[in-house]
């Protein structure tokens, strides 16, 4: 897709908004992200401050959004071989089915480990309580004690949110408010 393509939906998309750097810089510092050797953000064009800090690191990674030049999907998309790390800010209108596909990558060992930043409300209703107690196991749940202000939004977009970590080993605790 073109970038004229692409900042038209970054206006238009409710589902298109950016996560702030100091987000991105406080999961990469609680994870260790230097650690992983191949990361994948499914989720993040050119201007995501996850690549770009990614970059600033010298991280290996593979970054894929429906706009990148390929258009890419992360329900077609494969993640990078032998992939360490998933990690992004997914389109929140989509959770369900992208915390499904997640747990399927890591069910056929496509995956090892994830960080998906999603509202705190993910962590209710029937239908995903049951996918999060399949894996309670290996999961951190990183809650944020302030709101967060996300970036390219036409209206003010603040809300609860956290980071549902899959399979990190240096998250101890299964609870963390940050």
């Amino acid at each position: 897709m073109n970038d004229i393509l692409y900042e038209k939906n970054k206006k238009e998309n409710k589902d298109h908004v950016a996560t702030p750097r100091w987000v991105v810089e406080n999961i990469y510092e609680l994870i260790n992200i230097k650690q992983f050797q191949s990361i994948w953000f499914p989720f993040n064009n050119y201007d995501s401050h996850f690549k770009l800090m990614a970059d600033e690191l010298n991280l290996k990674y593979k970054a894929t959004h429906i706009f990148d030049d390929l258009g890419n999907d992360f329900f077609s998309t494969e993640p990078p071989k032998n992939c360490e790390l998933l990690i992004s800010n997914p389109p929140f209108g989509q959770q369900n089915e992208i915390i499904k596909r997640t747990f399927e990558l890591v069910e056929q060992h496509k995956i090892k480990s994830f960080c998906l930043l999603l509202p705190l409300s993910t962590l209710e209703t029937e239908k995903r309580a049951e996918m999060w107690e399949k894996h309670i196991d290996k999961l951190s749940i990183l809650i944020f004690k302030k709101r967060i202000k996300f970036l390219n939004c036409k209206t003010s977009f603040n809300t609860a949110c956290c980071w549902v970590c899959y399979n990190i080993s240096n998250l101890k605790q299964k609870i963390y408010w940050i």
